[in-house]
Formats: structure tokens, sequence, C-alpha cells
């Protein structure tokens, strides 16, 4: 189980997802208050994941399969809630997301969003492709990313990443 940063960055080199430094970088604590400056304050845990590897993380995921790092994000959220406007200015039934939520993540369009609420921690819920359903996706958001470095370590132990 990863429980803080530290764990996570160890787990990433000793796991092979990343093999040198600069397959990881962070966001800058300026692109971090950017973020916050229109979404709310970030739980400090998806603070200081975005400070470890908001801009890559070696082979943990792949940038065509999902939306997952800085610039990714940035336009995942405004495109999200363009989308989601746009259905429900031609009538269909979807489900608004508050304010301060924010995309951390999307498969296919389909996001994972937290709230962004200045608390240490926080769950992380999943808003399915009906844009209706949201479910809580994970209790934490260290446990979120866990659930992504348990798929990396599994692909590349069978020689596909």
């Amino acid at each position: 189980m990863i429980n803080n940063i530290q764990e996570l960055r160890e787990r990433l080199f000793t796991s092979g997802i990343v093999k040198n430094e600069q397959e990881l970088q962070g966001c800058t604590s300026e692109e971090i208050a950017y973020i916050e400056s229109k979404y709310g304050v970030l739980p400090r845990t998806y603070r200081e994941i975005l400070s470890l590897l908001g801009h890559s993380a070696g082979k943990l995921v792949s940038r065509s399969e999902f939306e997952f790092y800085f610039d990714q994000i940035i336009d995942h959220n405004e495109w999200h809630r363009e989308s989601l406007l746009e259905a429900i200015a031609e009538g269909d039934e979807c489900t608004t997301l508050p304010d301060n939520a924010f995309c951390i993540c999307a498969r296919n369009g389909d996001p994972w969003f937290i709230i962004a609420d200045g608390q240490d921690d926080c769950s992380v819920y999943f808003l399915h492709d009906d844009c209706i359903t949201i479910k809580e996706a994970s209790k934490s958001v260290m446990d979120w990313i866990e659930g992504f470095v348990e798929e990396a370590e599994y692909w590349i132990r069978r020689g596909m990443r």
C-alpha cells in the first residue's frame, strides 16, 4: 500500500515504471496555482502527486490511452464542462459537476474527478459515459494512483510496457 508521496516515488523507481529522474517530471507551483485559481484548492495529496509526476512518469500511463498529465487535464476540464453544457442545452439528461470539481484523469472522454475544497485527501469519483451516473472510484487520491501503479507493474512484468 502506498501511504504517502515518498512511498509513491520509491515504488515508481523500484518497479521500473520510472527508470531515471528525467522520466519523472512534476508540475511547478505556478501550474498548480493556476488550477487552484480556476477550480478551488486541491487536496494536499493530489497537489503532491502533481508536484511529483504532473508532466511525466515513465511507463505509468500511456498518453494515447489516458488524459492524465497537466496539459491533457487542463484541456479535458475545459472540454468536458463545455460538452456537458452543450448536451444539457440540447435537452440531454446530464449530471452537472460542481464548480469545484476537477477532472484529474479521463479515458475515452470519461472523467475521474475530485472536489477541490482544500481537504488533506479526498475520494475520487467517476462519471460514466451516460453522463448521469457518478460513482466513487476510490476512497482516496492515493488509493486511486496506486491502482495506476499496480496496472503499470502488471504490464511491465508481462513485457507489454
